[in-house]
């Protein structure tokens, strides 16, 4: 149970999550529904915490608060999936496709042409470094 006692078994735990499924249009929540990741790793588990993540995230990309465009957005494996086969929700984000990408860059020029396309703050590189330190990449400079 929750730390502060609502669940969704009491009248307030229903209406808190009526109250939140309500921050994002229905019809994005249907569109991620109705396209859904498909390929050998996805898992129901995977897809159905991408739809969460979307709802918790009031449809905005987890590093840059932006707005999410629904093609542009990739589910990001906070620890990388290869090695811990892990698709709980607290393992993964919502982010942009660049960020995505790089996140898992490695090459200093790749990372610097995204830093500027991306014009990301202090806090963004902050979280971005923090997410590339889990994959085992090293934080950017």
């Amino acid at each position: 149970m929750p730390k502060n006692g609502v669940n969704k078994f009491t009248k307030e735990g229903r209406e808190l999550i009526h109250r939140e499924q309500k921050s994002v249009p229905k019809w994005q929540v249907q569109w991620i529904r109705e396209h859904p990741v498909v390929h050998e790793r996805a898992t129901i588990e995977f897809n159905d915490n991408r739809i969460s993540l979307f709802m918790a995230q009031n449809g905005k990309y987890g590093v840059t608060g932006e707005e999410l465009i629904l093609t542009e957005m990739d589910c990001h494996h906070k620890r990388l999936w290869s090695e811990t086969k892990d698709d709980r929700y607290a393992n993964l984000i919502l982010i942009t496709r660049d960020v995505h990408r790089l996140m898992h860059a490695t090459n200093t020029e790749t990372i610097q042409t995204y830093l500027v396309f991306l014009k990301l703050n202090k806090e963004q590189i902050e979280k971005v470094n923090k997410l590339r330190l889990l994959i085992g990449n090293e934080a950017i400079k």
